[in-house]
C-alpha cells in the first residue's frame, strides 16, 4: 500500500512543524506548504534526514493563484491526499480603529480565507480516498472575545463556523473535519505580543497541540465531526 498523505499549511515552523513531524513518526508522507521558502527547505531537509517523504511546496494561502498551483502540483506530484492541517496564520493587535486596513485584510485573508481556498482546492482529491482528515488550527480566541485582538478573534471564530459547516456538507463521507483551539502556543506569534522569557515557560509547547491534531487524524480521540477542541496544556 502506498503510505498515507498528509499536507500541512504553515509548515515551516511552530506548530506546523511540529505537526509535520509528528504525522512523518506515523508514517505518513508530509507536503510541507509554506510562504517562506527558507523555512519550507529547511523543514523539507529535516524531514527527509530522518527518512520521511517529504514535499516543499511554496504557497501563500491567501493568493487562490497559489492555492491553485499548489494543488496541481500535489496531483501531479503526489495523486492523493489523505489528511489536510490548516494552520497558517498571523496575528495582529490593537485597538480595531488603530489597526491599519490592510493588516485587518491580511489577517483575514490569511486566517479565514486561506483555509476556505486551500480545503477547496484539495477537497476533490481527498474525496477520492476511503477516509481521509482536515484539521483546522483555530484558537481559543475563536470562542471568546478579547480587547485588542478583534481582527484575530474574528477570523477565528471564523474558521471555527467552517469546521462545523464543513463538516455537516461532508456528513455523508468518510471525511472528518475538527478544529484545534489552542490558548497561548510558545512559538514566534506569541512571541510578537511581548511575552518575556519567563513567561514562555507557562505557554503550551507546539508538540502538545501537534498531538491532539495526530490524535484527531489517527482516530484515537471520540470528538464528532465539527467539534471545535480546546487545547490547553
Amino acid at each position: 500500500m502506498k503510505p498515507r498523505v498528509a499536507l500541512v499549511t504553515g509548515a515551516g515552523r511552530g506548530i506546523g512543524l511540529a505537526t509535520a513531524d509528528a504525522l512523518a513518526a506515523e508514517g505518513y508522507r508530509v507536503i510541507l506548504a509554506e510562504l517562506r521558502p527558507q523555512l519550507g527547505r529547511r523543514a523539507e531537509r529535516a524531514l527527509a534526514g530522518r527518512g520521511t517523504e517529504t514535499l516543499f511546496i511554496e504557497t501563500d494561502v491567501a493568493d487562490a493563484r497559489s492555492v491553485r498551483r499548489m494543488a496541481t502540483e500535489v496531483r501531479k506530484r503526489v495523486g492523493q491526499l489523505d489528511c489536510l492541517v490548516n494552520n497558517a496564520g498571523i496575528l495582529g493587535s490593537g485597538p480595531l480603529t488603530r489597526v491599519r486596513e490592510e493588516a485587518v485584510q491580511q489577517m483575514l485573508a490569511v486566517n479565514l480565507a486561506g483555509p476556505l481556498l486551500v480545503t477547496r482546492a484539495l477537497l476533490p482529491l481527498m474525496r477520492r480516498r476511503r477516509q481521509a482528515a482536515i484539521v483546522n488550527v483555530a484558537s481559543l480566541l475563536g470562542k471568546f472575545g478579547m480587547a485588542d485582538y478583534v481582527t484575530y478573534c474574528a477570523s477565528k471564530f471564523g474558521v471555527v463556523g467552517f469546521t462545523a459547516a464543513l463538516a455537516e456538507e461532508l456528513r455523508d463521507t468518510d471525511i472528518g473535519v475538527w478544529a484545534v483551539c489552542p490558548g497561548q502556543v510558545d512559538t514566534p506569534l506569541a512571541w510578537k505580543t511581548g511575552v518575556s522569557r519567563d513567561e514562555r515557560k507557562n505557554l503550551i509547547r507546539p508538540e502538545a497541540v501537534a498531538r491532539v491534531i495526530v490524535q484527531l487524524v489517527m482516530g484515537r480521540r471520540s470528538e464528532r465531526s465539527g467539534t471545535a477542541i480546546d487545547v490547553t496544556r
